[in-house]
C-alpha cells in the first residue's frame, strides 16, 4: 500500500507531466531560421494546426519563420505556459530565468553536453535543475527531441513528423530521442496508430515514470510502449507497474543492459543468481510488464495488445489461404505459448458447410487458392466459434499499395474477411505474411474496410498476441486477487514477533532467527561430544543429520560437514569423529561451535530460498530448484521484497520446474497455498532483520505435501555491522571436543 507520502509525490510528477503533455501556450527560445530544430518543431506546430498560442523569441530580435521574434519572453506581453530551449548550453540558465519571468510553467531543453558527458557536465544539469526548482518551472530534458501529443496536436518535436491515421493507440515513451524517433517512423510506415511519442533525454526532473504514470489515465493511450536505459526511481517505478496493470493498461518495455550483472557474493548462491536483468524479468512477470528485446517487437507488441484489450484465454483460431503458411503460424504459436483448439462439433459443422470441398476443417484452417470470397467470411465467423478461441489471426496476401496490385477478387477476398473478423466477437486482426510498408493508397484502403490490420508480419503478430495473453492472465489475476484476498493457508505465529537484537550467523541461530517469524524449521541441538550426539539422536526415534556448525564454514558438505541419514550409536559416533576432522582439516582457521543434530526428514521436493541486495532494486528474493541443482539448473523466480503470498504464489507457478512440486515418483503434490504462505513469512523475516543482512539462504527448504520446514539456513552480514551478542545457549569454541 502507498505511503501517503508517496502517492502526493507520485500524483504530483504525473499531474506535472500531464501539464508539460498539454500546454496552452508555447514558446520557442532561440528561434531562428538557421536553426534545424527551430524550423522543424515550427513547421510541426503549424502544419497540424496547434490550437494554443505559438510565441518567437530571439535575443536579437531576429525575424525568424517569416516572424519578428521577440528579444526575452517576458517582452511578448503574455503568460508562457511551455518554452522550448533551443539555446547554446551556457545560456539555457538565463532563458530558465526569463521564461518563468513570463509566467512559464514547463520547459523542454533540448540542448545537450550535461550529465551525459561526466561529472562536469552533471553539475551543470544539476545547477539547471536548482534554478527551475526556485522558480517553479518542471523540466523534460535535457538532451531531448522534445514530445508529440497527437491527441491534442501539441507537436512539439525536433524533426519532421508523419501524423497517424489515428491518434488512438500506443503511446511512446524512450530516453533516445532517435530510438522515439525511429519507433514513430516505424509506426507510420506499419500504419499504427500514435496518441505519444516523448523523449525524456537526461531526465533532470521528469522521467519515464512520470510520463507512464500519466498516460494510465489517458484513454487515447492504449497501451505504453517504454525504450529504457536506467530506471531512475525503482520503488516509484513499480509503484506506476502496479497502478498501469489495475489499470488494466499494457505496459511494454524494451530495456538494455542485459549483459551488466550486479556483484556476486562467493557465500550465498542467491547472490549469484541476482542481477539487475534478471531482477528485471522478475519485475515484469510480477508487474504484468511485457518484455521485448528488439524496437520492432515493442511497437507491435503494444500495438496488438492495445487493441486486443483483456483476452480471455491463450486459444488462437487461424484462417490462411496457404498450408504451408499455417503451419508457420502453428509452430510459431506453439513456440509463444498459445494454443491452437480444435474444433468442437458446432464448430467443424458450420465450417464443413462453407468451406471449398478441397480444404479441410480443422485449425490452422487452409481456405486454398479456390476460396471464394462469401467463404472466407463464412470460415471466419465458424472459426470465432471454436471453444477456448481467445483470438482470431487471417494471415493474407498484403493490403495492394500500387494500383497494378488491385484486384476485383484480392478487394473482395479481403472485404469479407474483415467483415468476419469483425461480427467474430473476439479480437481479430488481418495480417500481412511479412513485415510490410503501408503507403497512402493502401491507408486509405484499410480504413475503407474498416480493416484491424497488421502489417508487421506473421511472426511478430503471434509474439504480440501471445504477450497480450500474458498481460490478460496477469490482469485478471490482480483483478482476482484485489477483489477476494485468499485465506490464510497457514495460522499465524501464535508469538509476538521480535527484531533479534543480534546478528544470527552460524546455521542453528539463523534458523531460530527465521522460527520467530512463523517459520517452519527443521528442530535441532548443538553437540559438543560423541556422546552427546548419540543421547540427542536417539531423542528423535529415527534416522539422524549430522552437521558441523561454524558461521566461518558456509557450504558444509563441500568439506564433508555433513553426513545423512545415520542410524545407530555407533553410525553416530563415527560420523560426530568424521565431521569434526574433517573441519579441522579443510578448515583450520574456523571456528567450530560443535555439531549440530537433526532428524533426517523424508523424501520431498527442495527448494531454495533467499535473498540477496540488487544495486538498483534493493533487497530482491529468489524461489527456486534447491539441493544441488540450484547451481546447475538457475531455475529461479525473482521479486523485490516485500513478498506477499500472491506474488509468492506467482514465483512458484512460473519455475520451470514447477512439475517436481506438483508430485512426481511417488512423492505427494506440494500445497503450494502453505509454502507461499512460508514464503512470506521470510520475506517478513528479512524485513525484520534489517539493513545489515546482506544476503540469505535458506537451502533446503524441504517440501512434502502440506509438510514445509527450512533445513539448511545461511545469512551474510555487512562486515561493519553492529556487535554481534550471541544467544546463551550458542557453545563457546574452546567446549568442541576434539575425542
Amino acid at each position: 500500500m502507498l505511503r501517503p507520502v508517496d502517492a502526493f509525490h507520485d500524483s504530483e510528477l504525473a499531474d506535472a507531466a500531464r501539464a508539460l503533455l498539454a500546454p496552452q501556450s508555447v514558446v520557442l527560445i532561440g528561434a531562428s531560421d538557421k536553426s534545424r530544430w527551430s524550423t522543424s518543431v515550427h513547421d510541426n506546430l503549424v502544419r497540424y494546426a496547434y490550437a494554443g498560442d505559438l510565441h518567437l523569441v530571439n535575443p536579437r530580435g531576429a525575424i525568424a519563420h517569416g516572424r519578428v521574434c521577440a528579444t526575452h519572453c517576458a517582452a511578448v506581453g503574455e503568460q508562457m505556459d511551455l518554452g522550448l530551449i533551443m539555446v547554446p548550453r551556457e545560456a539555457v540558465p538565463q532563458a530558465l530565468a526569463d521564461l518563468a519571468d513570463a509566467g512559464g510553467r514547463s520547459a523542454v531543453i533540448l540542448s545537450a553536453g550535461y550529465a551525459e558527458l561526466g561529472p562536469t557536465g552533471r553539475a551543470e544539469q544539476d545547477a539547471i535543475l536548482g534554478l527551475a526548482k526556485r522558480r517553479g518551472i518542471r523540466l523534460l530534458g535535457p538532451n531531448c527531441l522534445g514530445f508529440i501529443n497527437f491527441t491534442q496536436n501539441a507537436i512539439a518535436w525536433t524533426t519532421p513528423v508523419q501524423a497517424p491515421s489515428r491518434t488512438h493507440g500506443v503511446a511512446i515513451v524512450s530516453q533516445s530521442g532517435a530510438t522515439a524517433h525511429f519507433l514513430a517512423q516505424l509506426a507510420h510506415q506499419q500504419d499504427v496508430g500514435l496518441s505519444h511519442v516523448i523523449s525524456t533525454g537526461n531526465e533532470a526532473d521528469l522521467d519515464i515514470t512520470s510520463f507512464i504514470d500519466c498516460l494510465i489515465e489517458e484513454p487515447q493511450a492504449r497501451a505504453i510502449a517504454v525504450f529504457a536505459e536506467t530506471v531512475r526511481e525503482p520503488e516509484r517505478f513499480l509503484r506506476v507497474a502496479a497502478r498501469a496493470l489495475r489499470a488494466g493498461k499494457p505496459m511494454v518495455v524494451l530495456k538494455v543492459g542485459s549483459s551488466e550483472v550486479t556483484a556476486q557474493s562467493a557465500l550465498a548462491h542467491t547472490g549469484a543468481l541476482v542481477g539487475d536483468d534478471k531482477v528485471f524479468d522478475g519485475i515484469c512477470q510480477q508487474f504484468g510488464i511485457l518484455r521485448t528485446y528488439a524496437m520492432e517487437d515493442l511497437l507491435a507488441t503494444a500495438d496488438i495488445a492495445g487493441r486486443c484489450g483483456v483476452l480471455r484465454g491463450r486459444g488462437v483460431g487461424i484462417v490462411t489461404n496457404s498450408g504451408g503458411v499455417g503451419e508457420i503460424a502453428a509452430d510459431t504459436a506453439h513456440r509463444h505459448g498459445l494454443v491452437l483448439p480444435p474444433l468442437n462439433d458446432t464448430a467443424s459443422a458450420a465450417m464443413v458447410c462453407t468451406i471449398p470441398s478441397v480444404a479441410t476443417a480443422q485449425n490452422p484452417l487452409d481456405l486454398t487458392g479456390t476460396v471464394t470470397p462469401e467463404q472466407c467470411e463464412g470460415a471466419v465467423r465458424a472459426m470465432a466459434g471454436v471453444t477456448d478461441c481467445a483470438a482470431l489471426l487471417c494471415p493474407w496476401y498484403d493490403i495492394p499499395s500500387e494500383p497494378q496490385q488491385v484486384s476485383e477478387r484480392l478487394t473482395a477476398l479481403h472485404l469479407h474477411l474483415v467483415r468476419g473478423l469483425r461480427e467474430a466477437g473476439v479480437p481479430g486482426f488481418l495480417v500481412s505474411y511479412t513485415p510490410a510498408v503501408v503507403n497512402d493508397m493502401a491507408r486509405q484502403t484499410i480504413a475503407a474496410i474498416g480493416a484491424n490490420y497488421l502489417a508487421c508480419g506473421m511472426d511478430r503478430a503471434l509474439a504480440g498476441l501471445a504477450g497480450a495473453a500474458r498481460w490478460s492472465q496477469r490482469y485478471l489475476e490482480e483483478s482476482r486477487d484485489s477483489a477476494e484476498p485468499p485465506p490464510a493457508s497457514m495460522p499465524p505465529p501464535s508469538f509476538k514477533k521480535h527484531k533479534p537484537t543480534w546478528q544470527p550467523r552460524s546455521e542453528r541461530e539463523a534458523l531460530d532467527a527465521l522460527a520467530s517469524w512463523g517459520v517452519p524449521v527443521v528442530p535441532g541441538r548443538m553437540v559438543t561430544t560423541a556422546e552427546q550426539a548419540v543421547q540427542c539422536a536417539q531423542t528423535w526415534n529415527g534416522p539422524v543429520v549430522l552437521k558441523v556448525a561454524s558461521a566461518d564454514i558456509a557450504h558444509k558438505s563441500d568439506i564433508g560437514g555433513v553426513i545423512l541419514n545415520l542410524l545407530g550409536e555407533s553410525a553416530v559416533r563415527e560420523a560426530f569423529v568424521q565431521i569434526t576432522n574433517a573441519a579441522r582439516l579443510h578448515a583450520p582457521e574456523a571456528k567450530l561451535d560443535g555439531v549440530l543434530v537433526a532428524p533426517m526428514r523424508a523424501p520431498g521436493t527442495e527448494l531454495l530460498v533467499g535473498f540477496s541486495r540488487d544495486s538498483l532494486w534493493g533487497p530482491v528474493m529468489a524461489v527456486g530448484l534447491g539441493g544441488v541443482w540450484v547451481e546447475v539448473l538457475q531455475d529461479v523466480a525473482l521479486c523485490p521484497l516485500p513478498v506477499s503470498e500472491q506474488q509468492a504464489l506467482r514465483m512458484l507457478n512460473s519455475l520451470r520446474g514447477l512439475p517436481l512440486l506438483q508430485g512426481h515418483r511417488g512423492l505427494p503434490a506440494a500445497h503450494l497455498d502453505v509454502l507461499a504462505t512460508v514464503i512470506a513469512r521470510i520475506s517478513q523475516a528479512i524485513t525484520a532483520l534489517g539493513p545489515d543482512l546482506l544476503e540469505l539462504d535458506i537451502n533446503p527448504l524441504w517440501v512434502r505435501g502440506d509438510q514445509v520446514e527450512a533445513l539448511d539456513a545461511l545469512m551474510v552480514w555487512r562486515p561493519d555491522g553492529p556487535a554481534v551478542n550471541p544467544p546463551e545457549h550458542t557453545a563457546p569454541a574452546d567446549h568442541f571436543s576434539k575425542t
